[in-house]
């Protein structure tokens, strides 16, 4: 576990440690650590980092060292080795499970970049059978194309359970200000050399193992949600930032959505408190993505013709501020204590020996499945004979409905052999549409807050883009009845 340290998070550290005693004496290392590739970047890319470490006050003093990308935020697989020189060996990569030897030769694996770390290193018994490592890092990331300062708080399980260390994140948490980060000093080394920038990773459908307990498919789904959102994290703060906001955005509303799958299962006065924070953090996010859909998607299809293009252009450059300001407030929340709070606690409160579930936790998830779906198609089918077109209103809680059906048939698809498809296909359909229909309602709406107060310059931009918005909207419109007409005889696949 990684946490940005300012030098005051670093002050605050010290004395959170002054008196929450520690075992034995603090030890300070100078850790010269050389990382190693072939050109074409085969072992980053199959998921591995080689690296070589001079312990300068150490017997062994060269360390080779293979870390995994491991499955999840906090999981790391680790192989290690004393080696006689700053070369690595690749002899006994050999015993490294799937790392990519095919066709790598000493010649092809050579030293990329490397980091120059002053490490002070703390070891704490916060619980019976638990031993973690706290380790203070401040130094550089160091390339010939630059470097980059590294100050880092690391926390690694040594003994005991998962849990531990996520309680003892929590409790630094409640003294110091902290913010959670997932790259490592090699991607970050890779980022500096290579002038890359962090990406979405490639989305993977979701399959659950047959014979799952309801409690061990939470406990499943929600970590792999909660390690979807963090790995958009860099994405935001230091890759596409758009795209991070719209796949982040993603992750929020599908671990609520999962929450409001598992509702009638889970103890109600934690899940209240996850949904009011991924509720808070989804405002925070929808603000910077619907500046986006804005100028990217929705102001295009509404100016028509030069003339037009005269007009909206300060809507545009008006827009571009709101949108900078709105991801910057994006990224600050990313970076601010109750996200990393919560990230911490969805973990610790759906880990395997957390309570997360009531009484029915033992129950097979085969079991209760078709009852989990057909309450969400039953709400979606009252939202749908209450459906009145004229309304945004009413489409806009028909969407909202349709998406938490739509997110529950994905996670539990995988018990229904392929049989979901084509009632997802109708879904997809009709939350497209609906989707199209909202946009343009809040476009309306984002150029009309343009206009306001000291801005009635842009009430002619506005008029302008608002009717053809409009316009635009009546076609929706016009269309959306088939659409509901289609989904309304389409037969729950679970029944």
């Amino acid at each position: 576990m990684k946490f940005a340290l300012s030098p005051e998070a670093r002050r605050r550290v010290e004395r959170y440690l002054d008196r929450a005693g520690h075992d034995g004496a603090r030890q300070v290392k100078v850790l010269n650590t050389t990382y190693f590739d072939s050109p074409d970047r085969k072992l980053s890319k199959a998921g591995f980092t080689l690296r070589v470490r001079e312990l300068t006050a150490d017997a062994q003093r060269f360390r080779q060292t293979v870390k995994s990308s491991g499955n999840g935020t906090f999981e790391r697989q680790e192989w290690e080795w004393a080696v006689d020189g700053p070369q690595p060996d690749l002899g006994r990569l050999a015993e490294v499970a799937a790392f990519p030897l095919q066709g790598v030769t000493g010649a092809d694996i050579r030293p990329v970049f490397r980091t120059e770390i002053t490490r002070t290193i703390v070891t704490l018994r916060p619980a019976a059978g638990a031993k973690i490592e706290l380790a203070l890092d401040e130094g550089a990331v160091v390339a010939s194309s630059g470097s980059q300062p590294v100050r880092e708080l690391e926390l690694e399980l040594k003994e005991g359970q998962p849990a531990a260390l996520m309680r003892l994140g929590l409790e630094l948490l409640e003294t110091v200000p902290l913010s959670l980060l997932i790259e490592s000093k090699a991607q970050r080394g890779f980022q500096l050399v290579d002038g890359a920038r962090p990406h979405p990773h490639e989305e993977e459908s979701i399959s659950l193992e047959g014979g799952l307990s309801l409690k061990e498919a939470f406990r499943v789904l929600a970590a792999r949600l909660v390690d979807d959102l963090m790995a958009h994290q860099p994405v935001v703060l230091h890759g596409d930032s758009q795209e991070g906001v719209h796949r982040m955005r993603i992750d929020v509303r599908r671990l609520r959505s999962l929450l409001v799958l598992f509702e009638p299962f889970l103890e109600a006065h934690a899940a209240g408190h996850f949904e009011d924070e991924l509720r808070r953090l989804g405002q925070v996010l929808g603000a910077a993505r619907d500046w986006d859909v804005f100028l990217e998607e929705t102001l295009p299809r509404t100016v028509d013709g030069a003339a037009d293009l005269v007009l909206a252009r300060s809507l545009r450059e008006l827009a571009s501020q709101r949108r900078h300001s709105a991801h910057q407030a994006a990224k600050k929340a990313l970076l601010e204590a109750p996200f990393s709070r919560f990230v911490l606690a969805m973990r610790l409160w759906t880990s395997e020996k957390g309570a997360v579930l009531k009484r029915f936790a033992p129950r097979p998830l085969e079991d209760e499945a078709p009852a989990m779906l057909s309450r969400l198609e039953r709400k979606v089918g009252k939202r749908l004979r209450a459906c009145d077109v004229d309304q945004p209103t009413s489409l806009h809680r028909l969407r909202k409905s349709l998406k938490k059906l739509r997110y529950g048939i994905q996670y539990l698809q995988s018990l229904y052999d392929g049989d979901a498809e084509s009632y997802l296909a109708r879904c997809n359909a009709l939350q497209k549409r609906l989707g199209n229909i909202n946009d343009l309602g809040t476009f309306t709406r984002l150029a009309e807050e343009l206009a306001q107060g000291t801005r009635l310059d842009l009430a002619p931009a506005v008029g302008m883009v608002a009717e053809n918005a409009e316009r635009l909207a009546k076609k929706d419109l016009d269309r959306l009845g088939g659409r509901l007409s289609r989904f309304a005889k389409a037969r729950p696949f679970w029944t």
